[in-house]
């Protein structure tokens, strides 16, 4: 009799655990999609931000200071120069493209054949029901709220390398004091990407 209820309390308190779990789960899932919403902006402004900034150094013009003639010379000579004024003009543009969801629809379109997303091959050397990971790859088949967390949190790994990895190439362009510092955060995220993938989160920035 005592085996029978300690074994019915262990099945109750196991089913609250679970139960506690899903709900953080849904709680979760929620904030994701606030997440994406909200960082889709941010990353238009910085986007657009580093564009324009990379266009004003290209021209020699600083929003503090006026440039003197020495150095408005030396932007003259400056082999950088005409990278960074198609550099800008692509950072404008991918903004604007973002802002308006067309560039993100291209992107997904043009980036989706990329060998990408090896976290769900990783995934799938576990011993997991095909189906069940099915559910997992792709959330339009998740059928319970942790499955979609597994896919969110995967979204916003991707999203943040993503970022990394854009303004990564402004840092390089505005020359920046520690080079080596940037060059870290590239080898980071680029395998990152690469690992959860460089488009898994823009179907939630839509």
């Amino acid at each position: 009799m005592e085996i029978s209820n300690y074994s019915m309390n262990s099945n109750n308190l196991l089913n609250d655990i679970i139960n506690i779990l899903e709900n953080f789960c849904i709680e979760f899932n929620r904030y994701a999609l606030i997440y994406f919403q909200v960082f889709k902006y941010i990353f238009v402004i910085v986007l657009i931000g580093c564009g324009i900034l990379t266009l004003l150094k290209a021209r020699g013009i600083y929003f503090k200071t006026k440039a003197l003639p020495s150095e408005k010379e030396e932007n003259k000579t400056d082999p950088l120069t005409k990278p960074r004024l198609i550099v800008g003009t692509v950072y404008i543009v991918v903004g604007s493209g973002i802002l308006f969801n067309y560039l993100t629809y291209f992107l997904i379109w043009i980036l989706d054949p990329l060998p990408d997303r090896l976290i769900f091959n990783f995934i799938s050397l576990a011993d997991i029901d095909p189906y069940a990971l099915n559910r997992i790859t792709d959330i339009n088949l998740a059928i319970y709220p942790h499955e979609k967390t597994i896919y969110y949190a995967i979204a916003i790994i991707s999203f943040v390398d993503t970022a990394h990895i854009s303004i990564s190439i402004y840092f390089f362009l505005s020359k920046v004091k520690h080079p080596r510092v940037t060059l870290t955060y590239l080898f980071i995220t680029v395998p990152g990407g690469i690992m959860f993938g460089f488009t898994t989160f823009m179907p939630f920035m839509l």
